[in-house]
């Protein structure tokens, strides 16, 4: 009996180590590799994260027996020597007294206001040391804690839900073998958004499963998968259950799940297996089958997305009522599709004679390094050949060691010999003057190890190896993040780091709604010693700043605000916080930007994604928030090395583009971006633009409003037989208060020109293949549909006209919508946009233009149609100069747009005034 009782009841400490270690198999502890604990609501529950262990204590008739000896032994146990108690235990002595005292407390009463906090403290110590000895803990976990410990957000349901989990890490550290094991028969590769079959099996460890128990069979939020279905054989994505024990009969329900494997901010029904008759226990085994083919499905559709660990969740309720229990997920590979389109990369800056390497990447249609045999390709620079790559090569193939002897800019196209593919490389500028370089990267993404998908060793190949980046951090959220978590992160950086080659640095986000400061991206220039400041322990923004600070040298420590949960704008830590996120997935927030310069703070600009697919630095846009391609930083820094480049960010070296490699060389008054310049009254910006698509504007911003413009594409007017004409959208987002930006505004509806023939038509802003599409024409060949998507971008469609008549016009037949929030706001709800037609007259198109620009509560939603040139300048010399009205501490930046959407900005200059930054 005393085996069963207190301390003596639980495994020895190795053999718990080997046990937990043995669960974490799938890839080195990613979130994928152990189920979360996903918010579970019940019809008229209001649980804000869901809980795995009800009110009832999950044990097991088999050893309810021994639970009286419990008190009796308990104090017993607490004073067991070391050597015979606690020498292989992954707690110290400290630690063990108090988990054993947390949970004799739970079971004695419930958590409550009075005691909340500080039970949350000793969990958060032991949920940390669970973690880096291996075990699995609810993904969610931390996230609670973040709550508790962090804001006192100690009301019942939260209460409710630190018990369960408690509990549940009870069990683990008790008994590591009373929660069952998944196996399944494949991981794949899979093509992405095929027909599969793949079947998952529960084996059951020492706890059985009783009538009412069962299974969810979940899905994560960020897959577009088939959607589950038990009611037609004969249809797509028919899930099943069976089990070895045929006396069990299960039937299918729903159970309402939020978090990552549910609906993400509030539950979604998820599918739910009820055992309606038997008991289940040791040796027998449970098998849902996705896609089950046996009555005529296709099978299950995967998702388009390539991952290297896309997960199939599944939760199991063993005690018959809302108790779910975690269970390290099962993981599978998606590769790419057939290769429908090409893209090359090169580096930005080289010199006369320097060896490069030139990568060109096959794509399928969902921008996935594509599979199977790559056609041949005819690779020309500059309109002449250049080189020739046979059929079969592979989906990534390098030209290495190339160089060019003379000075000038350097294009690349890339097309298959039917020239059924096409694609190009950004420029690569050959210059013989010595300084800094402009370096590509990658400051804002996720894998599994937060609410993402895929394992750190894939995030940091794919940006070294896909995308091409020079620089790369992998800044998962504190919120659910545990101690092993970060660990690993600086693990990987330091691995994938090598000076001169890639850069890896280390960082994390720091995730804290917009009213406790919003969320900021944290950054190390080395990985030795360096400990996050996490949410938990510091839950606003002013606690962070001073942790940061007092913990490091400050010249060590970058800090990124980003617009999606907006930082604080009003609060600025000048040595730390000296660059904004402007642009990323989530959309265009230009205006963000513009928030810390009018406060008076001295920052840059930045771009970033933000992706959460493992796919940093060329992200594919995505349906829901994440819509937009990811952005991207450019630094100017003396060579490509981690202290370099971490420099150059500390020094606003950088600037922001919406992808695409644009090469911003522009200096004000002999001074390089962001910097601040002595007072005078001429200011003389100057310098050289290299676009990768036809420049349209160019624009110099001061104080937050525009002084100059140059159009380069607009034709004021047009005689000729064939006009091209552009139609552009573009929705404002900036709240006005400090509150999330608007949402997406979807323009869906048709075009339908008159009094002149369409001959075509394309979108060069397209990038969203899975929400937005234009054409083709219909029955009428001068009518088509379009599909658009902005949240501050502009998107634009081109058509080319003839026959021009003089009642000539275009009409546009908006379909009635509603915006779609990213991060839903706090003080107003989507605003429903009402069905609407604009109308333009070809011949009234004063100065080459016209617009139509509506109010939307205080945001606008513009509509321009424009006569644009056919041959638009992808390199232009800028020189502007300013002597109006010149103040202490104006400020400046540069805005590009091309006529592809993508968008590039200069960090600011400043002229006189002083910095708010001190030598540190």
């Amino acid at each position: 009996m005393a085996t069963r009782s207190g301390r003596s009841e639980r495994h020895s400490g190795a053999d718990r180590t080997a046990q937990q270690r043995d669960e974490r198999r799938a890839f080195t502890r990613s979130k994928n590799d152990r189920t979360h604990g996903a918010d579970l609501q019940q019809p008229g529950e209001s649980l804000e994260w869901g809980g795995h262990l009800g009110a009832i204590e999950p044990v097991w008739e088999e050893l309810n027996a021994a639970e009286p000896m419990r008190l009796i032994c308990l104090s017993l146990i607490l004073v067991l020597s070391a050597d015979t108690a606690v020498s292989a235990d992954y707690l110290s002595a400290e630690l063990r007294s108090a988990v054993e005292q947390l949970k004799q407390d739970v079971a004695d009463q419930p958590s409550n206001r009075e005691n909340g906090v500080a039970r949350s403290q000793v969990l958060w110590k032991w949920a940390n040391a669970h973690a880096l000895n291996g075990g699995t803990l609810p993904v969610e976990l931390p996230a609670l804690i973040a709550r508790v410990m962090g804001r006192n957000a100690t009301e019942p349901g939260n209460m409710l839900l630190m018990d369960q989990s408690i509990r549940e890490l009870k069990i683990r550290d008790e008994r590591p073998n009373a929660i069952g094991k998944l196996t399944t028969d494949s991981t794949g590769p899979f093509a992405p958004g095929s027909f599969v079959t793949i079947r998952q099996t529960y084996h059951f460890g020492d706890m059985p499963m009783v009538e009412g128990g069962g299974f969810l069979v979940a899905k994560h939020f960020m897959s577009n998968q088939g959607l589950y279905q038990t009611s037609n054989p004969e249809q797509d994505n028919y899930i099943t259950i069976r089990s070895s024990n045929h006396a069990a009969k299960f039937e299918p329900n729903t159970r309402a799940l939020q978090g990552m494997h549910g609906g993400f901010r509030r539950g979604a029904p998820g599918l739910f297996f009820v055992l309606r008759e038997g008991r289940l226990r040791k040796g027998d085994t449970v098998t849902i089958t996705y896609g089950d083919r046996s009555g005529g499905s296709k099978g299950f559709r995967v998702q388009t997305y390539s991952n290297d660990a896309f997960p199939l969740p599944i939760y199991v309720n063993l005690r018959g009522n809302r108790d779910l229990y975690t269970l390290p997920l099962q993981t599978y590979r998606i590769g790419g599709g057939s290769t429908v389109s090409v893209r090359g990369f090169v580096p930005s800056m080289v010199a006369p004679g320097e060896k490069f390497d030139i990568s060109i990447r096959s794509e399928d249609f969902y921008y996935n390094r594509a599979s199977g045999i790559t056609p041949a390709y005819q690779v020309s620079v500059n309109g002449r050949p250049f080189a020739s790559i046979p059929a079969g090569k592979g989906s990534v193939t390098l030209l290495k060691n190339r160089s060019f002897d003379e000075p000038g800019i350097y294009r690349f196209k890339i097309r298959s010999p039917d020239g059924q593919i096409k694609g190009e490389s950004n420029p690569v500028w050959v210059r013989a003057d010595a300084g800094p370089r402009v370096y590509w990267g990658e400051t804002h993404g996720h894998c599994g190890f937060a609410e993402g998908q895929g394992t750190p060793d894939a995030y940091f190949k794919f940006g070294r190896d896909d995308a091409r980046l020079d620089f790369l951090t992998l800044s998962e959220h504190d919120l659910w993040m545990d101690d092993f978590e970060w660990k690993t992160l600086l693990q990987k950086t330091e691995q994938y780091n090598e000076d001169g080659k890639f850069v890896a640095i280390a960082g994390y986000e720091w995730t804290v709604k917009t009213r406790f400061g919003g969320h900021h991206n944290v950054f190390f220039r080395d990985t030795t010693d360096r400990k996050r400041v996490p949410n938990q322990t510091a839950p606003v923004l002013s606690q962070l700043y001073r942790r940061l600070a007092n913990e490091n040298d400050m010249k060590d420590v970058l800090i990124i605000p980003h617009a999606h949960q907006p930082g604080e704008y009003r609060m600025n830590e000048a040595h730390m916080e000296t660059l904004v996120e402007i642009m990323s997935m989530h959309g265009y927030f230009e205006w963000f930007g513009r928030m810390y310069l009018k406060h008076g703070h001295e920052v840059g600009f930045i771009a970033a994604s933000d992706d959460h697919l493992s796919h940093p630095g060329y992200s594919t846009p995505l349906p829901g928030g994440l819509a937009a391609r990811g952005g991207l930083a450019a630094v100017w820094a003396e060579e490509k090395t981690r202290d370099s480049i971490f420099s150059a960010m500390k020094n606003l070296s950088a600037y922001a583009t919406t992808g695409d490699r644009i090469i911003l060389d522009l200096k004000l008054n002999g001074s390089p971006m962001g910097r601040r310049l002595p007072q005078k009254v001429k200011r003389r910006i100057v310098g050289k633009i290299v676009g990768t698509a036809p420049i349209d504007q160019i624009t110099v911003i001061k104080n937050g409003s525009p002084i100059w413009t140059k159009d380069l594409l607009t034709e004021v007017s047009g005689d000729a037989d064939v006009q091209r004409y552009e139609i552009s959208f573009h929705s404002s987002t900036e709240p006005g208060v400090r509150d999330s930006p608007r949402g997406w505004r979807p323009w869906r509806g048709n075009v339908l020109v008159s009094g002149a023939k369409l001959k075509t038509v394309e979108s060069p802003s397209l990038e969203n293949r899975l929400s937005e599409s234009v054409g083709p024409p219909g029955d009428n060949p001068n009518e088509v549909p379009l599909r658009l998507m902005t949240r501050g971008a502009h998107k634009n469609l081109v058509l080319e006209l003839a026959e021009i008549r003089p009642d000539a016009k275009i009409q546009l037949q908006l379909n009635g919508a509603t915006e779609r929030p990213s991060t839903p706001a706090m003080y107003r709800t989507p605003a429903r946009l009402e069905r609407r037609l604009v109308e333009f007259s070809l011949a009234k198109l004063a100065d080459g233009r016209q617009r139509d620009v509506r109010r939307v509560e205080q945001f606008t939603d513009t509509v321009q149609l424009r006569r644009i040139r056919y041959d638009g300048e992808l390199v232009y010399d800028l020189e502007f100069t300013d002597t109006k009205l010149p103040r202490q501490g104006d400020y400046y930046y540069v805005r590009v747009r091309q006529l592809n959407g993508e968008i590039a900005w200069s960090s600011p200059w400043w002229v006189g005034g002083f910095s708010k930054r001190t030598e540190k």
